[in-house]
């Protein structure tokens, strides 16, 4: 005699799962997409745009191929003051690099001359005309963490009701089914 414990909850946990996670990428994607829309309008507005006098991408090992780890940026501010930094945000444009410090190729995305926009009160501050352009223009990156996070919403509305609807057809109280454990039946 074998003694199986039905667990009718199982396939409602598995939907609410996955959506909780849908639901926390989304929220991630929106805040990450409202930190770049925000220093890109603040450039776009108020920064001040230069061309970079040097520009050094430097790649580092990834996984299968080499990833950008930083674009590193030399120009002169209004008041003639020469600051090095490293873009804030950039694009990952590796065009092939191998891993090392190089100027970029002609044609690539931060090749000179490198149009840049930077702020005026702390000139570190520093990103890509380009990418501010892309980024104020970004409507797809909006648009899919609201859809992750009204999918995963949904998912675990219905994962809910779901829970709900079997503990009461069990004839657990509406606040008893996550707690108390459905008695062992025989097969």
């Amino acid at each position: 005699m074998t003694r199986a414990v039905d667990w009718p909850g199982r396939g409602p946990t598995w939907l609410a799962v996955p959506a909780l996670v849908a639901v926390l990428v989304g929220v991630l994607v929106l805040a990450e997409f409202s930190s770049r829309a925000r220093l890109s309008r603040e450039l776009s507005e108020a920064g001040t745009q230069t061309v970079a006098t040097s520009v050094q991408v430097e790649v580092a090992p990834g996984k299968g191929s080499p990833l950008i780890a930083a674009v590193r940026v030399e120009f002169l501010t209004t008041s003639g003051e020469r600051v090095q930094t490293v873009l804030d945000n950039f694009d990952d444009d590796r065009q092939g690099m191998p891993e090392g410090v190089h100027v970029p190729a002609a044609g690539t995305r931060y090749a000179m001359p490198l149009s840049i926009k930077y702020r005026r009160s702390d000139p570190s501050v520093v990103l890509a005309s380009v990418d501010v352009d892309a980024w104020l223009a970004d409507e797809r990156t909006p648009r899919t963490g609201q859809g992750l996070i009204g999918g995963g919403a949904v998912g675990v509305l219905a994962a809910m009701v779901l829970l709900t609807v079997g503990a009461r057809r069990r004839g657990l109280a509406w606040w008893q089914w996550y707690s108390e454990a459905p008695a062992p039946r025989d097969t």
